[in-house]
Protein backbone atom coordinates (compact mmCIF):
# COMPACT_ATOMS: atom_id res chain seq x y z
CA UNK A 1 0.00 0.00 0.00
CA UNK A 2 1.44 3.28 -0.78
CA UNK A 3 0.25 6.58 0.72
CA UNK A 4 0.91 10.19 -0.61
CA UNK A 5 1.29 13.18 1.66
CA UNK A 6 0.07 16.57 0.86
CA UNK A 7 1.18 19.34 2.41
CA UNK A 8 -1.51 21.92 3.39
CA UNK A 9 -0.81 25.44 2.34
CA UNK A 10 -2.12 29.05 3.32
CA UNK A 11 -3.83 30.75 0.48
CA UNK A 12 -1.22 33.95 0.82
CA UNK A 13 1.14 30.92 0.36
CA UNK A 14 -0.68 29.35 -2.69
CA UNK A 15 -0.92 32.96 -4.14
CA UNK A 16 2.66 33.54 -3.73
CA UNK A 17 3.62 30.39 -5.14
CA UNK A 18 1.37 31.19 -8.42
CA UNK A 19 2.43 34.78 -8.83
CA UNK A 20 6.03 33.32 -8.67
CA UNK A 21 5.32 30.61 -11.04
CA UNK A 22 3.40 32.80 -13.72
CA UNK A 23 4.70 36.24 -14.36
CA UNK A 24 2.09 37.79 -15.69
CA UNK A 25 0.31 38.17 -12.03
CA UNK A 26 2.90 40.58 -11.21
CA UNK A 27 0.23 43.59 -11.84
CA UNK A 28 -2.37 41.65 -9.12
CA UNK A 29 0.62 41.54 -6.75
CA UNK A 30 1.29 45.19 -7.06
CA UNK A 31 -2.35 45.92 -6.45
CA UNK A 32 -2.52 44.25 -3.11
CA UNK A 33 1.02 45.87 -1.95
CA UNK A 34 -0.63 49.65 -3.11
CA UNK A 35 -4.09 48.35 -1.29
CA UNK A 36 -2.13 47.05 1.66
CA UNK A 37 -0.13 50.22 2.07
CA UNK A 38 -2.85 52.08 1.58
CA UNK A 39 -4.96 50.43 4.43
CA UNK A 40 -2.11 50.72 6.32
CA UNK A 41 -2.02 54.62 5.81
CA UNK A 42 -5.66 54.78 6.85
CA UNK A 43 -5.37 52.79 9.62
CA UNK A 44 -2.50 55.33 10.84
CA UNK A 45 -4.63 58.19 10.26
CA UNK A 46 -7.23 57.13 12.40
CA UNK A 47 -4.84 56.07 15.05
CA UNK A 48 -3.68 59.40 15.02
CA UNK A 49 -7.07 61.04 14.60
CA UNK A 50 -8.16 59.29 17.77
CA UNK A 51 -5.12 60.75 19.42
CA UNK A 52 -5.60 64.14 18.32
CA UNK A 53 -7.99 65.98 20.52
CA UNK A 54 -11.14 67.71 18.75
CA UNK A 55 -10.72 71.75 18.95
CA UNK A 56 -13.42 73.87 17.94
CA UNK A 57 -13.73 74.19 14.21
CA UNK A 58 -13.00 77.66 14.78
CA UNK A 59 -9.80 77.34 16.54
CA UNK A 60 -8.30 74.92 13.72
CA UNK A 61 -9.67 78.18 11.13
CA UNK A 62 -7.52 80.26 12.99
CA UNK A 63 -4.72 77.84 12.96
CA UNK A 64 -4.86 77.55 8.99
CA UNK A 65 -4.68 81.45 9.00
CA UNK A 66 -1.48 81.28 10.54
CA UNK A 67 0.67 78.78 8.55
CA UNK A 68 1.60 78.70 4.80
CA UNK A 69 -0.96 77.46 2.72
CA UNK A 70 1.43 74.08 1.71
CA UNK A 71 1.60 72.81 5.35
CA UNK A 72 -2.19 73.94 6.15
CA UNK A 73 -2.88 71.59 2.97
CA UNK A 74 -0.52 68.87 4.43
CA UNK A 75 -2.13 69.20 8.16
CA UNK A 76 -5.18 68.01 6.43
CA UNK A 77 -4.10 64.49 6.50
CA UNK A 78 -3.52 64.03 9.62
CA UNK A 79 -7.34 64.87 10.91
CA UNK A 80 -10.77 64.23 9.26
CA UNK A 81 -11.76 67.53 11.04
CA UNK A 82 -9.02 69.84 9.67
CA UNK A 83 -9.67 68.31 6.05
CA UNK A 84 -13.26 69.26 6.89
CA UNK A 85 -12.21 72.95 7.85
CA UNK A 86 -10.41 73.13 4.62
CA UNK A 87 -12.62 72.59 2.31
CA UNK A 88 -15.12 74.83 3.17
CA UNK A 89 -12.23 77.49 2.36
CA UNK A 90 -10.17 79.63 4.38
CA UNK A 91 -9.76 83.10 3.58
CA UNK A 92 -6.33 83.40 3.41
CA UNK A 93 -3.21 82.04 0.64
CA UNK A 94 0.04 82.04 1.51
CA UNK A 95 2.59 80.87 -0.74
CA UNK A 96 6.50 80.90 -0.19
CA UNK A 97 8.54 79.39 -3.06
CA UNK A 98 11.60 80.53 -1.82
CA UNK A 99 11.08 78.49 1.48
CA UNK A 100 10.47 75.10 0.05
CA UNK A 101 14.15 74.01 -0.96
CA UNK A 102 17.68 75.04 -0.88
CA UNK A 103 18.98 72.63 -4.04
CA UNK A 104 20.14 75.22 -6.83
CA UNK A 105 20.57 72.23 -9.45
CA UNK A 106 19.63 74.00 -12.96
CA UNK A 107 16.68 71.40 -14.02
CA UNK A 108 15.47 70.63 -10.01
CA UNK A 109 15.16 74.42 -9.66
CA UNK A 110 12.94 74.74 -12.71
CA UNK A 111 10.94 71.78 -12.24
CA UNK A 112 10.63 73.00 -8.42
CA UNK A 113 9.20 76.02 -9.83
CA UNK A 114 6.94 74.91 -12.32
CA UNK A 115 5.44 72.93 -9.39
CA UNK A 116 5.22 75.85 -7.42
CA UNK A 117 3.08 77.74 -10.14
CA UNK A 118 1.24 75.25 -10.38
CA UNK A 119 0.53 74.69 -7.22
CA UNK A 120 -0.40 78.12 -6.58
CA UNK A 121 -3.25 78.03 -9.77
CA UNK A 122 -4.69 74.61 -8.37
CA UNK A 123 -4.95 76.53 -4.73
CA UNK A 124 -7.05 79.67 -6.79
CA UNK A 125 -9.21 77.15 -8.23
CA UNK A 126 -10.04 75.49 -5.47
CA UNK A 127 -10.91 78.98 -3.91
CA UNK A 128 -13.21 79.45 -6.93
CA UNK A 129 -15.18 76.22 -6.99
CA UNK A 130 -16.11 76.92 -3.20
CA UNK A 131 -16.98 80.65 -4.34
CA UNK A 132 -14.92 82.08 -1.68
CA UNK A 133 -15.86 85.63 -2.50
CA UNK A 134 -13.33 87.57 0.28
CA UNK A 135 -10.14 87.43 1.07
CA UNK A 136 -8.13 88.51 4.01
CA UNK A 137 -5.02 88.15 3.31
CA UNK A 138 -2.41 87.30 0.28
CA UNK A 139 1.41 86.78 0.74
CA UNK A 140 3.28 85.48 -2.13
CA UNK A 141 7.50 85.07 -2.09
CA UNK A 142 9.09 84.11 -4.75
CA UNK A 143 12.09 84.77 -7.80
CA UNK A 144 10.80 86.44 -11.01
CA UNK A 145 11.98 84.33 -14.35
CA UNK A 146 10.16 85.74 -17.41
CA UNK A 147 11.56 82.83 -19.10
CA UNK A 148 9.06 80.41 -17.10
CA UNK A 149 6.56 82.54 -16.41
CA UNK A 150 5.37 86.00 -18.20
CA UNK A 151 4.11 88.99 -16.02
CA UNK A 152 1.03 88.73 -17.52
CA UNK A 153 0.01 84.91 -15.83
CA UNK A 154 1.16 87.10 -12.70
CA UNK A 155 -1.13 89.92 -13.05
CA UNK A 156 -4.25 87.25 -13.17
CA UNK A 157 -3.34 86.42 -9.97
CA UNK A 158 -3.34 89.24 -8.55
CA UNK A 159 -6.49 90.12 -10.26
CA UNK A 160 -8.03 86.96 -8.80
CA UNK A 161 -7.23 88.49 -5.33
CA UNK A 162 -8.62 91.79 -5.96
CA UNK A 163 -11.59 90.60 -7.09
CA UNK A 164 -12.28 88.86 -3.80
CA UNK A 165 -11.70 92.10 -1.84
CA UNK A 166 -8.15 91.09 -0.29
CA UNK A 167 -7.72 93.48 2.15
CA UNK A 168 -3.73 92.58 3.66
CA UNK A 169 -1.10 91.86 0.43
CA UNK A 170 2.30 90.84 0.83
CA UNK A 171 4.68 90.90 -2.30
CA UNK A 172 8.20 90.13 -2.40
CA UNK A 173 9.31 89.09 -6.01
CA UNK A 174 12.93 89.21 -6.33
CA UNK A 175 14.54 89.04 -10.03
CA UNK A 176 16.04 86.28 -11.45
CA UNK A 177 19.61 87.28 -10.31
CA UNK A 178 20.14 90.45 -8.51
CA UNK A 179 23.53 90.52 -9.84
CA UNK A 180 23.01 90.62 -13.26
CA UNK A 181 20.29 93.62 -13.98
CA UNK A 182 20.60 93.42 -18.00
CA UNK A 183 19.50 90.20 -18.00
CA UNK A 184 17.34 90.15 -14.91
CA UNK A 185 14.62 92.33 -14.69
CA UNK A 186 12.02 93.23 -12.33
CA UNK A 187 8.62 92.71 -11.96
CA UNK A 188 6.23 95.46 -12.08
CA UNK A 189 3.46 96.03 -9.74
CA UNK A 190 0.02 95.97 -12.12
CA UNK A 191 -2.54 99.06 -11.53
CA UNK A 192 -4.78 96.43 -9.81
CA UNK A 193 -3.28 96.01 -7.02
CA UNK A 194 -2.50 99.72 -7.12
CA UNK A 195 -6.88 100.35 -7.46
CA UNK A 196 -7.48 97.65 -4.77
CA UNK A 197 -10.29 99.32 -2.85
CA UNK A 198 -10.64 97.39 -0.22
CA UNK A 199 -7.07 96.99 0.54
CA UNK A 200 -5.98 97.86 3.76
CA UNK A 201 -2.44 96.73 4.59
CA UNK A 202 0.03 96.77 1.78
CA UNK A 203 3.76 95.28 1.68
CA UNK A 204 6.05 95.54 -1.75
CA UNK A 205 9.41 93.85 -1.98
CA UNK A 206 12.15 93.45 -5.23
CA UNK A 207 9.37 95.31 -7.74
CA UNK A 208 9.11 97.99 -9.33
CA UNK A 209 6.35 100.42 -9.75
CA UNK A 210 5.59 102.22 -13.06
CA UNK A 211 5.62 105.77 -14.37
CA UNK A 212 1.92 106.51 -14.50
CA UNK A 213 0.96 106.73 -10.84
CA UNK A 214 -1.61 109.08 -11.64
CA UNK A 215 -4.27 107.20 -11.35
CA UNK A 216 -3.65 105.28 -8.11
CA UNK A 217 -6.37 104.89 -5.92
CA UNK A 218 -6.07 102.85 -2.44
CA UNK A 219 -9.46 105.06 -0.18
CA UNK A 220 -9.18 102.69 2.90
CA UNK A 221 -5.33 101.53 3.33
CA UNK A 222 -3.77 102.19 6.48
CA UNK A 223 -0.17 100.44 6.11
CA UNK A 224 2.32 101.02 3.28
CA UNK A 225 5.64 99.13 3.66
CA UNK A 226 8.34 99.55 0.14
CA UNK A 227 11.65 97.68 0.65
CA UNK A 228 14.27 97.63 -2.27
CA UNK A 229 11.22 99.06 -4.17
CA UNK A 230 12.29 100.49 -7.92
CA UNK A 231 10.66 104.08 -8.52
CA UNK A 232 10.32 104.96 -11.81
CA UNK A 233 11.46 108.27 -13.21
CA UNK A 234 8.35 110.22 -13.46
CA UNK A 235 7.47 109.29 -9.96
CA UNK A 236 7.89 113.59 -8.77
CA UNK A 237 7.65 115.22 -5.77
CA UNK A 238 4.22 116.57 -6.76
CA UNK A 239 2.61 113.08 -8.16
CA UNK A 240 3.88 110.45 -4.91
CA UNK A 241 2.45 107.48 -4.83
CA UNK A 242 0.76 108.32 -1.09
CA UNK A 243 -0.92 110.97 -2.38
CA UNK A 244 -3.69 108.57 -3.50
CA UNK A 245 -4.14 106.91 -0.04
CA UNK A 246 -6.17 109.58 1.95
CA UNK A 247 -6.62 106.97 4.87
CA UNK A 248 -2.63 106.30 5.55
CA UNK A 249 -1.18 106.30 8.85
CA UNK A 250 1.85 104.42 8.43
CA UNK A 251 4.54 104.40 5.91
CA UNK A 252 7.62 102.82 5.91
CA UNK A 253 10.15 102.90 3.29
CA UNK A 254 13.66 100.95 2.98
CA UNK A 255 16.25 100.51 0.29
CA UNK A 256 13.82 102.10 -2.38
CA UNK A 257 15.61 103.67 -5.21
CA UNK A 258 14.72 105.37 -8.42
CA UNK A 259 15.44 105.03 -11.61
CA UNK A 260 16.85 108.18 -12.48
CA UNK A 261 18.77 110.47 -10.11
CA UNK A 262 17.84 113.58 -11.26
CA UNK A 263 14.11 113.06 -10.17
CA UNK A 264 15.15 111.17 -7.00
CA UNK A 265 13.35 113.32 -4.35
CA UNK A 266 10.76 111.50 -1.66
CA UNK A 267 8.58 114.24 -0.91
CA UNK A 268 5.89 113.14 1.74
CA UNK A 269 2.40 115.22 1.45
CA UNK A 270 -0.36 113.68 3.26
CA UNK A 271 -2.74 114.98 5.79
CA UNK A 272 -3.50 111.17 7.56
CA UNK A 273 -0.13 109.90 8.07
CA UNK A 274 0.83 109.69 11.47
CA UNK A 275 4.13 107.68 11.65
CA UNK A 276 7.03 107.86 8.65
CA UNK A 277 10.13 105.82 8.35
CA UNK A 278 12.84 106.13 5.77
CA UNK A 279 15.32 103.70 5.89
CA UNK A 280 18.33 103.54 3.50
CA UNK A 281 16.58 105.15 0.55
CA UNK A 282 18.90 106.86 -2.26
CA UNK A 283 17.49 109.98 -2.66
CA UNK A 284 19.40 113.41 -2.90
CA UNK A 285 16.91 115.14 -0.75
CA UNK A 286 14.16 114.43 1.74
CA UNK A 287 10.98 116.62 1.91
CA UNK A 288 7.83 116.00 4.49
CA UNK A 289 4.74 118.01 4.83
CA UNK A 290 2.08 116.08 6.96
CA UNK A 291 -0.14 118.00 9.55
CA UNK A 292 -0.78 114.86 11.18
CA UNK A 293 2.20 113.22 11.59
CA UNK A 294 3.30 112.34 14.95
CA UNK A 295 6.81 110.50 14.75
CA UNK A 296 9.24 110.33 11.79
CA UNK A 297 12.38 108.46 11.29
CA UNK A 298 15.15 108.72 8.79
CA UNK A 299 18.30 106.94 8.78
CA UNK A 300 20.60 107.43 5.06
CA UNK A 301 24.08 106.71 4.32
CA UNK A 302 23.77 108.14 0.46
CA UNK A 303 26.48 109.94 -0.11
CA UNK A 304 24.49 112.30 -2.81
CA UNK A 305 21.69 113.01 -0.16
CA UNK A 306 21.62 116.79 0.00
CA UNK A 307 19.15 117.99 2.23
CA UNK A 308 16.24 117.35 4.64
CA UNK A 309 13.52 119.41 4.92
CA UNK A 310 10.77 118.94 7.65
CA UNK A 311 8.55 122.30 6.58
CA UNK A 312 5.85 123.93 9.17
CA UNK A 313 2.85 122.06 8.14
CA UNK A 314 4.47 119.60 10.36
CA UNK A 315 2.57 120.55 13.60
CA UNK A 316 1.62 117.24 15.61
CA UNK A 317 5.26 115.78 15.58
CA UNK A 318 6.49 114.43 18.65
CA UNK A 319 9.43 112.56 18.04
CA UNK A 320 12.26 113.33 15.35
CA UNK A 321 14.96 111.08 14.75
CA UNK A 322 17.44 111.54 11.83
CA UNK A 323 20.93 110.18 10.92
CA UNK A 324 22.36 111.25 7.39
CA UNK A 325 25.44 110.63 6.95
CA UNK A 326 26.31 113.24 3.99
CA UNK A 327 23.43 115.45 4.21
CA UNK A 328 24.58 119.39 3.98
CA UNK A 329 21.58 121.10 4.83
CA UNK A 330 18.77 120.18 7.46
CA UNK A 331 15.66 121.92 8.64
CA UNK A 332 13.12 121.22 11.52
CA UNK A 333 9.93 122.60 12.40
CA UNK A 334 9.44 124.39 15.60
CA UNK A 335 5.82 125.02 15.01
CA UNK A 336 4.77 121.61 17.20
CA UNK A 337 1.96 122.04 19.48
CA UNK A 338 3.02 119.31 21.64
CA UNK A 339 6.40 119.21 23.01
CA UNK A 340 8.69 117.55 20.81
CA UNK A 341 11.53 115.27 22.06
CA UNK A 342 14.33 115.51 18.23
CA UNK A 343 17.45 113.36 18.17
CA UNK A 344 19.39 114.48 14.81
CA UNK A 345 23.34 113.25 14.16
CA UNK A 346 24.18 114.66 11.01
CA UNK A 347 28.13 114.32 10.78
CA UNK A 348 28.92 116.66 7.53
CA UNK A 349 25.90 119.16 8.53
CA UNK A 350 27.17 122.40 7.24
CA UNK A 351 23.00 124.28 7.77
CA UNK A 352 20.92 123.99 10.37
CA UNK A 353 17.56 125.88 10.22
CA UNK A 354 15.12 125.49 12.97
CA UNK A 355 11.90 128.15 12.22
CA UNK A 356 8.92 128.39 14.98
CA UNK A 357 8.24 128.11 18.67
CA UNK A 358 10.33 126.08 21.35
CA UNK A 359 8.32 124.36 24.49
CA UNK A 360 9.54 124.47 27.57
CA UNK A 361 10.08 120.69 28.01
CA UNK A 362 11.16 120.19 23.98
CA UNK A 363 14.12 118.18 23.84
CA UNK A 364 16.92 118.46 21.04
CA UNK A 365 20.03 116.97 20.67
CA UNK A 366 22.31 117.29 17.39
CA UNK A 367 25.31 115.61 16.46
CA UNK A 368 27.53 117.30 13.70
CA UNK A 369 31.25 117.07 13.31
CA UNK A 370 32.34 120.40 11.29
CA UNK A 371 28.66 122.58 10.67
CA UNK A 372 28.96 125.70 9.43
CA UNK A 373 25.81 127.77 10.39
CA UNK A 374 22.67 127.43 12.36
CA UNK A 375 19.87 129.90 10.95
CA UNK A 376 17.37 129.66 14.33
CA UNK A 377 13.97 131.74 13.86
CA UNK A 378 11.73 131.83 16.74
CA UNK A 379 8.22 132.82 17.29
CA UNK A 380 6.04 133.59 19.73
CA UNK A 381 1.94 133.26 18.44
CA UNK A 382 0.03 135.25 21.62
CA UNK A 383 -2.96 134.86 20.20
CA UNK A 384 -2.54 131.00 20.25
CA UNK A 385 -0.69 131.07 23.59
CA UNK A 386 1.96 128.37 21.85
CA UNK A 387 4.18 130.52 24.37
CA UNK A 388 3.02 131.14 27.70
CA UNK A 389 6.09 133.22 29.08
CA UNK A 390 4.71 135.22 31.63
CA UNK A 391 3.23 132.21 32.96
CA UNK A 392 6.41 130.36 33.54
CA UNK A 393 8.90 131.33 36.26
CA UNK A 394 12.74 132.40 35.27
CA UNK A 395 14.04 129.09 36.55
CA UNK A 396 11.81 126.59 34.54
CA UNK A 397 12.43 128.33 31.02
CA UNK A 398 15.92 129.04 31.02
CA UNK A 399 17.56 126.04 31.72
CA UNK A 400 15.10 124.82 28.59
CA UNK A 401 17.09 127.63 26.22
CA UNK A 402 20.06 126.76 27.79
CA UNK A 403 20.28 123.20 26.72
CA UNK A 404 18.92 124.49 23.68
CA UNK A 405 21.42 126.68 22.39
CA UNK A 406 24.01 124.08 23.40
CA UNK A 407 23.01 122.09 20.74
CA UNK A 408 24.65 125.03 18.50
CA UNK A 409 28.06 125.00 20.35
CA UNK A 410 29.56 123.17 17.17
CA UNK A 411 28.66 125.60 14.78
CA UNK A 412 30.96 128.49 13.64
CA UNK A 413 28.43 130.66 13.11
CA UNK A 414 24.35 131.23 15.18
CA UNK A 415 22.30 133.59 13.66
CA UNK A 416 18.92 134.23 15.90
CA UNK A 417 15.94 135.52 13.95
CA UNK A 418 13.34 136.11 17.10
CA UNK A 419 10.58 137.71 16.02
CA UNK A 420 8.81 138.92 19.58
CA UNK A 421 11.03 140.99 22.51
CA UNK A 422 8.62 138.57 24.46
CA UNK A 423 11.04 135.84 23.14
CA UNK A 424 14.38 138.38 23.86
CA UNK A 425 13.32 138.87 27.70
CA UNK A 426 13.91 135.06 27.84
CA UNK A 427 17.46 135.10 26.34
CA UNK A 428 17.90 137.82 29.10
CA UNK A 429 18.98 135.32 32.19
CA UNK A 430 19.13 135.88 35.52
CA UNK A 431 22.61 137.00 37.40
CA UNK A 432 21.98 134.35 39.74
CA UNK A 433 21.28 131.40 36.62
CA UNK A 434 24.70 132.70 34.88
CA UNK A 435 26.57 132.40 37.63
CA UNK A 436 24.77 128.91 39.11
CA UNK A 437 25.45 127.24 35.39
CA UNK A 438 28.00 127.63 32.76
CA UNK A 439 27.68 128.59 28.97
CA UNK A 440 25.83 127.51 26.75
CA UNK A 441 28.13 128.45 23.51
CA UNK A 442 31.88 128.65 25.24
CA UNK A 443 33.40 128.02 21.25
CA UNK A 444 31.24 129.45 19.12
CA UNK A 445 32.86 132.34 17.15
CA UNK A 446 30.07 134.17 16.11
CA UNK A 447 26.59 135.04 17.10
CA UNK A 448 23.95 137.42 15.26
CA UNK A 449 20.94 138.00 16.50
CA UNK A 450 18.03 139.82 15.09
CA UNK A 451 15.10 141.24 17.43
CA UNK A 452 11.50 142.45 15.39
CA UNK A 453 8.08 142.94 15.94
CA UNK A 454 8.81 144.90 19.15
CA UNK A 455 5.63 145.20 21.49
CA UNK A 456 7.12 148.55 23.63
CA UNK A 457 10.00 150.51 23.36
CA UNK A 458 13.12 148.73 24.59
CA UNK A 459 15.03 150.52 28.11
CA UNK A 460 18.44 151.37 28.22
CA UNK A 461 18.38 148.60 31.39
CA UNK A 462 16.49 145.88 29.28
CA UNK A 463 19.47 146.30 26.57
CA UNK A 464 22.07 146.14 29.10
CA UNK A 465 20.78 143.08 30.84
CA UNK A 466 20.65 141.31 27.63
CA UNK A 467 23.53 142.42 26.30
CA UNK A 468 25.62 141.06 29.10
CA UNK A 469 23.38 137.63 28.79
CA UNK A 470 24.34 137.08 25.21
CA UNK A 471 28.04 137.79 26.69
CA UNK A 472 27.63 135.45 29.59
CA UNK A 473 25.77 133.11 26.45
CA UNK A 474 28.59 133.09 23.91
CA UNK A 475 32.05 134.28 25.70
CA UNK A 476 34.40 133.91 22.63
CA UNK A 477 32.31 135.14 19.99
CA UNK A 478 31.79 138.53 18.02
CA UNK A 479 27.96 139.14 18.96
CA UNK A 480 25.98 141.33 16.51
CA UNK A 481 22.32 142.71 17.84
CA UNK A 482 20.05 143.96 16.16
CA UNK A 483 16.40 145.73 16.61
CA UNK A 484 13.89 146.04 13.76
CA UNK A 485 10.68 147.63 13.35
CA UNK A 486 10.51 149.86 16.51
CA UNK A 487 12.91 150.90 19.01
CA UNK A 488 14.42 154.58 20.26
CA UNK A 489 18.66 154.92 19.36
CA UNK A 490 20.34 154.15 22.86
CA UNK A 491 18.35 150.42 22.00
CA UNK A 492 19.33 150.23 18.58
CA UNK A 493 22.70 149.16 17.28
CA UNK A 494 25.45 146.60 17.40
CA UNK A 495 26.93 145.38 20.23
CA UNK A 496 30.45 143.34 19.87
CA UNK A 497 31.68 140.40 22.19
CA UNK A 498 34.86 142.25 22.32
CA UNK A 499 33.43 145.45 23.63
CA UNK A 500 32.32 145.09 27.47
Amino acid sequence: MICFYYPVMAPSTKRQICSNANPNNKRLRKQDQTKEGQEKIDRNVMAVDKLLPRLPDLIVHKIFRLIPTKLAIRSTIVSKQWASVWSLGVPLLDFDDEGDSTDHDGDNLVRRKLLFIDFVESCMKHCGKKKLLELDSFRLRMRYDSELIGATRIDKWFSFVVDRCVKELDISIQRKDDNDPVKSTYYCIPHTILNAQFLTGLNLEHVRIQESIDLISLPLLKTMSLNTVLFDCRMHSDRSLWMGCPSIEHLSLTSCSFSSLQCSTITVINSSLKFLQVMYCKCVSFQLRDENLESVIFTSEFSQLHSICLLNECVKLKYISIYAQHAKICEIPGTCRDNVKANIDIPNLRVFGYDGYLLPNDVISMKARNPLAALIKLNWDAEEEVLELTFLPPWTHFPTWRDFLQNFDCFDKLELDIRHDAIAEVLTFSENFRKTFSPPLPNIKYVRISIVRLRCPQTVARVSALINSLHWMAPSATITLNYWDYGPPESSGESSGEDE
